[in-house]
């Protein structure tokens, strides 16, 4: 029984220090940030809060620009098959097939990088985004 007990708190402990999504307000700088830094002007996303939240803040959204935001595993699968640059807000998902992942972590947002995965899109990321970001 105590060894059940170990066990369950050592696994609360590690599901409490698992990311999460900042919120939508920081995923949409983020994002508005990214295109602006990479000379991009568009995103893809289907996430329908996410898309009207880049909308009022200028950013265009449609179907057919690179970048683009994975909001499920599939679609991040899916993105990826069509060499996309995707930005989610998983790390899971970033280790899979995603090139970023926003996150948040201890109260602050924080950037991840899979540097293979943003490699293979043939996006050239600003020096200063990939020094923030924690690579994978």
């Amino acid at each position: 029984m105590k060894r059940l007990v170990s066990i369950a708190l050592a696994l609360a402990a590690v599901t409490g220090l698992r990311a999460q999504s900042p919120g939508l307000e920081v995923e949409a700088k983020f994002v508005k940030v990214l295109l602006t830094s990479t000379g991009q002007f568009g995103f893809c996303c289907n996430d329908a809060a996410l898309k009207k939240k880049l909308e009022e803040m200028g950013v265009s959204v449609g179907p057919g620009f690179k970048f683009a935001w994975g909001s499920s595993e599939p679609e991040v699968l899916a993105l990826k098959a069509q060499d996309r640059f995707i930005v989610c807000s998983n790390l899971e998902w970033c280790k899979r097939g995603a090139c970023m992942a926003v996150v948040e972590e201890g109260g602050k947002p924080q950037l991840y990088l899979n540097t293979a995965n943003a490699k293979a899109t043939g996006v050239t990321l600003p020096e200063a985004i990939v020094k923030i970001a924690r690579k994978i």
